[in-house]
């Protein structure tokens, strides 16, 4: 164990449980090194995996001890402190209590010339924010991103481009949007990120499909569920619903909009966060797959 890069090595983002499986399996080493610092931002990540899994209160137990244990001797772990404290006040959808937690870790991030953990706080404030404010937030990050000599904080900015295309998206700015997704995608497929890659071929289909580029999109999507199959990822429930909408709009008896729908009804239903966050949306799945 040498540091913070060992311990954020353990992170799958898709598999919460998992990760802090790791993360428990590294604490007692940790705790008889003495590095107070190294363990107090484990047991931020650590909290971070019960917001993943909507584990609020444990969450915000585990950052009370972490918060009662920080000194000056350990700013950077302040930092990380702040970031998962206006994470899981997020997540909650506590929004005014988690954008004063990402403006400090702003602050803190730059003051400490943390530039990675700055761009995260300012990504996650753009996340709370309407679009308008979004956009400039995303702009920061997006600039201090390029303008940083460190790997981490440039690898940062195709996640940035597809987020400030979103928010490009939700104003109707969709020419620019397209843009910005296929920069992300161009980027992901250089370095040989697959499943990043997956994802901003999806988005890109979506926008094209807000465009009204039917068949274009239509034909994205469909080769993305081949190049998915293809390399053993598992079965996206976003990518069949977005088959389905398109189905319904091709009107094609060859490719009936209800199997789609019935697919990713399946998928998606199995997550806590979206039968949580959006039950309108399955509910309407349920009904065009006619269950």
């Amino acid at each position: 164990m040498n540091g913070t890069s060992d311990f954020m090595a353990c992170w799958d983002y898709d598999q919460p449980a998992a990760s802090a499986e790791r993360f428990l399996a590294l604490l007692p080493h940790l705790e008889a090194s003495g590095d107070r610092q190294v363990l107090l931002e484990l047991k931020t990540q650590l909290a971070r995996t019960h917001t993943l899994r909507h584990q609020f209160s444990q969450a915000h137990a585990l950052l009370d001890e972490v918060e009662q244990q920080l000194t000056e001797a350990t700013p950077r772990a302040r930092l990380r402190y702040l970031l998962e404290r206006g994470r899981n006040f997020n997540s909650a959808g506590r929004r005014a209590e988690a954008q004063p937690c990402f403006e400090q870790a702003w602050q803190e991030g730059l003051r400490q010339h943390e530039e990675p953990l700055a761009i995260d706080a300012a990504h996650m404030l753009a996340i709370t924010l309407p679009c308008a404010d979004a956009l400039r937030w995303h702009q920061r990050a997006i600039a201090l991103a390029e303008r940083s000599q460190r790997e981490e904080a440039q690898r940062w900015l195709p996640s940035l481009w597809s987020h400030l295309a979103w928010s490009l998206f939700d104003l109707g700015r969709l020419d620019e949007a397209l843009a910005l997704q296929r920069k992300s995608l161009d980027w992901y497929e250089a370095h040989g990120r697959q499943r990043q890659a997956f994802r901003a071929r999806w988005s890109v289909g979506r926008i094209l499909r807000e465009q009204g580029a039917i068949e274009p999109a239509w034909a994205m999507q469909l080769a993305l569920k081949e190049a998915m199959e293809q390399a053993g990822e598992a079965a996206d429930g976003y990518l069949f619903e977005e088959l389905g909408e398109l189905a319904r709009l091709r009107q094609d008896p060859e490719q009936g909009a209800e199997e789609f729908f019935a697919r990713a009804w399946f998928l998606l239903s199995r997550s806590e966060a979206l039968a949580s966050d959006e039950p309108e949306r399955l509910a309407r799945l349920k009904h065009l797959a006619k269950l």
